[in-house]
């Protein structure tokens, strides 16, 4: 061998003396001296840049500043080193995994992507990007794509299924986070929607005006082609289209039952006054009258009849107008002069006497109480006791104003000569209690009326000879 063929072995042989191991099974096909300088420089031995001229993928990204390579030129020796066997990974940890800053490669770990394990998201299904997927169609030998941590997308859909569809943007974190997809009502801003939420719409659920479609294979809401240009598209009508479709010229979404719009009731045949103008709409309008007007003739279709009925006989019945007004129940309109105008009229000493001392309370219905207004027979013994213990019931049906007037229980008015002993002579003038005593029963003293003796020895003693 001449002096050129030992100048041609020398590098070889230096080479093979010093070279540090064998390479990895990865770079297998870079094994032998001829080789050295695709990974190093001539007579070097940090990596240069060749790497880069091979796996292309990681030099677009350093060139576009993307990813976790983006500031890493000139260092793949730090992480990835060989010729440490065949078995030995290229992949360098210096953290270990678990611990992996996530945040170098311009993607945050947030939420519940944190309990994660990298194999859930880095998956070769997962990968998008074309120029990996090619570089794993040029070396095949590897299963490359099974052991990349390149080629996701940042986007939710690349790991997702977008169960939406086409029915909105792809751009999932308008909606959701990272805490939970179930958050997107907390995070969406309905104000970039067609519909403004405002009022008690703020606090409504979703799935209130945008339905599960039970026909989607994951039951996802509808969130598109909701109708919204009148209200019962979404709320039922409980006034059955009585009063139109335009509920925003009673209503407002505060709250549809108490801010409502003020109505000018004095427009309508029956004008709101007094405690009237208190009252809620609703108290009149009820819901089973399903839209349709109260009846508003007589006061009983709102009020209830604390009476029982006691008026019913009267012409103009349920109209409490004769004893109430607007202003209140209470106190009553019904006024002395009135009393005069019904079929008992105040005399005498009934006109002192407070009215609760004959209108005074009953049980009409077991449990419930109210005040009597109204008897079928207008007799003394509603109010006064007979004390004279049904003695004239025979004879006068115990009709007590035969007797007796109202100025005073006192004054009698008694006419003897219509009964069975008429006075006369000095009977005339004999004290009614020296006939008519007292006497005494089970409920105390009572005077006797009838019968009584009425012969002349029942009263006289015979003292003398008539002859």
């Amino acid at each position: 061998m001449g002096f050129r063929g030992i100048l041609f072995l020398l590098p070889i042989i230096l080479v093979a003396q010093f070279s540090p191991g064998k390479l990895s099974k990865y770079h297998a096909h870079l094994e032998g001296n001829t080789n050295c300088v695709q990974c190093h420089e001539l007579g070097k031995k940090e990596i240069s840049n060749g790497c880069n001229e091979c796996h292309t993928p990681l030099k677009i990204q350093i060139e576009a500043k993307q990813g976790f390579h983006k500031d890493k030129t000139n260092e793949c020796g730090s992480c990835h080193s060989d010729h440490n066997g065949k078995e030995f990974e290229l992949v360098y940890w210096p953290k270990n995994i678990e611990n992996f800053d996530h945040e170098e490669t311009g993607y945050s770990i947030t939420g519940k992507h944190t309990d994660l394990t990298c194999a859930k998201c880095h998956t070769k299904e997962n990968i998008k990007w074309k120029p990996i997927i090619n570089w794993a169609k040029k070396h095949t030998q590897f299963p490359v794509l099974d052991r990349t941590f390149l080629g996701l997308e940042s986007t939710c859909n690349s790991c997702h299924t977008n169960i939406h569809e086409d029915s909105i943007s792809n751009d999932c974190s308008s909606c959701h986070n990272t805490l939970g997809w179930e958050n997107a009502s907390n995070d969406f801003d309905h104000n970039r929607a067609k519909f403004l939420l405002t009022g008690a719409h703020k606090n409504v659920d979703c799935a209130s005006c945008h339905p599960v479609q039970q026909d989607h294979p994951l039951k996802a809401l509808k969130l598109t082609g909701i109708q919204f240009d009148n209200c019962t598209r979404c709320h039922e009508d409980i006034h059955q289209g009585s009063y139109g479709n335009s509920c925003e010229s009673c209503h407002t979404t505060v709250d549809w039952k108490k801010d409502l719009i003020v109505f000018d009731h004095s427009k309508t045949k029956y004008p709101l006054l007094g405690k009237h103008t208190d009252v809620g709409c609703i108290q009149c309008h009820k819901l089973n009258l399903a839209g349709g007007l109260p009846k508003y003739d007589t006061c009983l279709p709102c009020h209830e009849d604390k009476h029982f009925g006691q008026f019913d006989r009267r012409k103009d019945k349920g109209n409490c107008s004769a004893c109430h007004n607007v202003d209140g129940f209470k106190p009553t309109t019904f006024t002395s002069a009135k009393h005069q105008k019904i079929r008992f009229i105040l005399e005498g000493a009934h006109k002192a006497i407070p009215c609760s001392e004959c209108h005074k309370p009953f049980e009409p219905v077991k449990g419930q109480s109210a005040v009597r207004f109204t008897w079928r027979k207008m007799n003394c013994n509603i109010c006064h006791d007979d004390v004279h213990r049904n003695q004239f019931q025979k004879h006068y049906a115990n009709a007590c104003e035969d007797c007796h007037t109202s100025i005073a229980f006192a004054q009698v008015k008694f006419a003897h000569e219509k009964t069975l002993f008429p006075l006369d002579g000095k009977h005339k003038n004999v004290d009614c209690q020296k006939c008519h005593q007292s006497e005494q029963d089970r409920q105390g003293k009572f005077i006797r009326y009838q019968p009584v003796p009425h012969t002349c020895a029942d009263c006289h003693t015979f003292t003398g000879d008539f002859r």
